[in-house]
C-alpha cells in the first residue's frame, strides 16, 4: 500500500522573472479558472505550461 510520501511528488521552489505583460496573462488565466470554479494556483499553471511546451517541443521533434 502506498504511503503518504509516495503519493506526493517532491516540489522545488524557484524564482521566475517575467514582464508585466506576461504577469497579466498569467493573472488572466488564473482568474478564468477561478471563475470556472476550477481549483488552481499560479504554480500549477506554470507546471501545466512547462508540460505543454515540453510536449510541443520534444514530442513533436521526436516524431519527425
Amino acid at each position: 500500500m502506498p504511503t503518504k510520501d509516495t503519493l506526493i511528488p517532491k516540489k522545488t521552489k524557484t524564482t521566475v522573472y517575467m514582464t508585466e505583460e506576461e504577469e497579466t496573462l498569467l493573472n488572466e488565466l488564473f482568474i478564468k479558472r477561478l471563475r470556472e470554479r476550477r481549483k488552481t494556483d499560479k504554480s500549477a499553471l506554470f507546471c501545466e505550461g512547462i508540460r505543454l511546451l515540453f510536449e510541443k517541443e520534444i514530442t513533436t521533434s521526436d516524431s519527425q
